[in-house]
């Protein structure tokens, strides 16, 4: 799955280390909803997490976190299309849609070694392709990802953003596909820091 490539080169190139987390298969459920992918992710420069952190998280929250279990809700593993990324309804009914007990509670039943060992509870973080922008239904999303015990919640524009900052079309990333492939589009000028301008107009 391309996000969960995107997401592993995230947490790595912001100094995290990152394994696949083996979870569980979901008990069969009405929705029969697939199991989302788990990465594992260890921060070395962190004593701890930060427990008062905000349910949206952004790249700066990163230094605040040690482990954390993140699973991926993506285009690739969901009912998600281009439509709902400007549309708040869409967005509420993708949700809804994908978004199921089980389904989280499953994706975080399992430990990683690193947790074994003493590095402490793990943040439980879901990746989203997107959120709603009207502050009520953003507002109501949040409660509902904190009564599925969810910590945080990270974007793939805000992981797709921090990685094009961090690429450098001189230099090289072999072996690392996923920031060799922004290091490309940036080098052809196709992408122009913050905002993510992909494909300008000439």
């Amino acid at each position: 799955m391309v996000e969960q490539d995107l997401i592993g080169a995230y947490f790595e190139s912001n100094g995290f280390l990152v394994r696949q987390a083996t979870i569980a298969t979901l008990a069969t459920t009405k929705k029969k909803l697939n199991p989302l992918p788990v990465l594992a992710v260890m921060n070395p420069r962190a004593t701890s997490n930060d427990l008062a952190l905000n349910t949206r998280l952004y790249s700066a929250d990163l230094a605040k976190i040690r482990f954390a279990s993140v699973a991926i809700l993506g285009w690739g593993n969901s009912s998600f299309s281009p439509a709902s990324l400007s549309s708040d309804a869409q967005l509420i009914k993708f949700f809804k849609q994908e978004i199921d007990g089980a389904r989280i509670k499953e994706c975080f039943s399992t430990k990683s070694e690193w947790s074994d060992a003493g590095i402490g509870d793990s943040l439980r973080i879901l990746v989203v392709p997107a959120l709603p922008s009207s502050t009520e239904r953003l507002t109501k999303l949040y409660q509902m990802f904190e009564g599925l015990e969810v910590d945080g919640v990270l974007t793939l524009r805000s992981i797709l953003e921090n990685l094009l900052r961090q690429s450098q079309p001189a230099k090289s990333y072999e072996g690392r596909e996923v920031l060799q492939l922004l290091r490309l589009v940036k080098a052809y000028g196709l992408s122009k820091d913050p905002q993510l301008e992909i494909f300008q107009d000439d």
